[in-house]
């Protein structure tokens, strides 16, 4: 049975849509283990291999500039950008603030937070290294992907077999 009925379209459109529905929800449970960290005062060292770091501070200070990076045990310097996300987490009796993630942090990596304007800076700064947060976020992206992909494909067969239906009843040899 070939899709070629006008019906196929939305069909495909609804593949496409539920895929992104589903995409949203696994990225939206990405956030979970953010949320749910156990904060660490920077000055320590990080065990960031195979996890991501979350940056946390205690005072939000959208009026300045405040940059995080993270060096490794090379002095490799790896600037940390800002969340996509305004989350709060709950550790104790403070609450921190999320201001940067970073995906894939490495060993031995020291977390440094600074206003760009250099002024004295009351915040405390925090960090955690969370598990799980890329791999449900690329999980959520190839999900995604796959179903627009699909989604896509069927919408185009599905005009080339109703563009083959209507080449082959208006042929010439049937019109005679």
């Amino acid at each position: 049975m070939k899709p070629t009925s006008p019906l196929w379209y939305l069909t495909a459109f609804f593949i496409a849509l539920g895929g992104a529905v589903i995409s949203i929800i696994v990225a939206a449970g990405a956030w979970d283990p953010v949320r749910e960290a156990s904060v660490t005062p920077i000055g320590e060292r990080v065990d960031g291999t195979g996890k991501s770091i979350a940056v946390y501070t205690d005072i939000v200070q959208a009026d300045r500039d405040v940059t995080c990076r993270a060096t490794g045990p090379g002095k490799k310097v790896t600037p940390i950008p800002e969340a996509k996300l305004a989350l709060t987490v709950d550790d104790g009796s403070d609450q921190w603030h999320l201001i940067g993630m970073l995906n894939e942090g490495s060993k031995g990596q020291l977390i440094t937070c600074t206003p760009k304007d250099r002024r004295v800076d009351d915040a405390t700064y925090t960090y955690a290294a969370v598990t799980g947060f890329a791999s449900k976020a690329n999980t959520a992206k190839g999900i995604s992907i796959l179903t627009t992909a699909i989604g896509i494909g069927l919408a185009g067969y599905t005009f080339w077999c109703r563009r083959q239906q209507r080449l082959a009843t208006h042929s010439p040899a049937t019109d005679t």
